[in-house]
């Protein structure tokens, strides 16, 4: 079986499957085959029973890679293996929030949303938010994507929505910010200053809209 896990890898693959004392960082372009040392690596480990399949995780960012790294690993392993967690990174929180819902205040039934599910929530409940540059009359659903996935990185930076409130509120206050946002613009003082009216204008829609984002 070992044979067949070290099978057709180059030196530097095969270092990175066989080293399994301490972290590897693999940097590589697409189609060089990090999903194949990764995979090689899983089965190395398990092959080798330095640690259980239960003790091995593997992430990914689609459904579909999740299921060619599962379907790659049980083909290197003789009677394949149940308990290994390969997902996305979705699957995984939720599947960690489901397991300890009730520790830290969750409902049984609770919902991780997607991009569609977070696309159609902001849809039903647009007229909430009490958007005017943000909500064309003309489109009014044209920026939905673009506000979902903001919302989405202001998640992922742990940015409060009280906090997005206050930064927005002080823009008018910073010279320097307001300052930039016109450098290497060829404008009269009247319209730099037009164009940091209507940024701070978009910025608090945006903030606004954030904070009703995380009460619904």
């Amino acid at each position: 079986m070992k044979n067949v896990i070290c099978q057709d890898l180059n030196q530097e693959q095969l270092k990175a499957v066989q080293t399994t004392d301490g972290p590897v960082l693999i940097v590589a372009g697409a189609g060089t085959g990090k999903t194949m040392v990764i995979t090689r690596k899983i089965a190395h480990i398990l092959a080798d029973e330095l640690a259980k399949p239960e003790e091995v995780l593997a992430l990914t960012f689609t459904e579909k890679a999740a299921a060619e790294m599962e379907e790659r690993v049980d083909k290197l392993l003789p009677y394949g293996y149940l308990d290994l967690w390969i997902s996305t990174f979705h699957s995984f929180c939720e599947r960690i929030l489901k397991n300890h819902a009730l520790e830290i205040g969750l409902p049984n039934n609770f919902k991780l949303l997607n991009q569609v599910d977070a696309w159609l929530m902001v849809r039903q409940n647009l007229d909430k938010f009490e958007l005017d540059y943000w909500k064309p009359r003309g489109n009014p659903t044209k920026f939905i994507r673009a506000l979902v996935d903001h919302f989405s990185r202001a998640k992922d930076e742990d940015l409060w929505p009280e906090d997005y409130l206050e930064f927005a509120e002080n823009l008018k206050l910073d010279t320097e910010s307001l300052d930039y946002i016109v450098s290497g613009e060829n404008l009269s003082a009247k319209e730099k200053k037009e164009v940091q009216k209507q940024e701070i204008f978009r910025l608090n829609e945006l903030a606004n809209a954030y904070h009703v984002y995380q009460k619904l």
